[in-house]
């Protein structure tokens, strides 16, 4: 696995703040780390108590995932696989970040998943030193958990 975890958060970036971020109002510091969180590859360490207390504020839904969907994630999405046949992607947006798992073993955050749907990247943050993520984000993956995701929006 990615990371060891007995817990799932997921955090769907709301409408409104999805819209304000669109207006480029990056006025204040809580808009900054928005961008970051939607845009860029942050945080880098598992550990960050800014992007934490940012992604339980206003601007994000907050669902706890269910035991079964947890299994689900432990063995069959999140976890190092062997020899797929990847082939690189070409992507032709950059990444918005609407979608944010936090894996959490025993209440400590053990790692970060950040999705962006519309184009098929993800940035993935681990409390393990090194985890090997090139087989990570096939068609299939993808579609699990958009279906997974709508889940807990509806």
């Amino acid at each position: 696995m990615f990371f060891d975890f007995d817990s799932v958060e997921y955090y769907s970036l709301n409408k409104s703040k999805e819209e304000e971020m669109g207006e480029n109002n990056s006025n204040s510091i809580d808009n900054g780390i928005f961008d970051k969180i939607f845009f860029e590859n942050y945080p880098e360490k598992v550990n960050n108590a800014i992007f934490y207390k940012t992604i339980n504020s206003n601007g994000f839904s907050k669902f706890e995932l269910s035991k079964k969907d947890i299994q689900y994630l432990r063995d069959d999405i999140f976890l190092e696989k062997s020899s797929l046949n990847m082939f690189e992607n070409a992507y032709a947006c950059a990444p918005q970040y609407r979608d944010v798992l936090v894996f959490k073993k025993n209440k400590e955050i053990s790692g970060i998943a950040k999705i962006c749907l519309s184009c098929r990247q993800f940035y993935i943050v681990s409390s393990k030193r090194e985890i090997q993520m090139e087989n990570f984000g096939t068609e299939e993956e993808y579609k699990s958990l958009e279906k997974l995701f709508q889940k807990y929006k509806n």
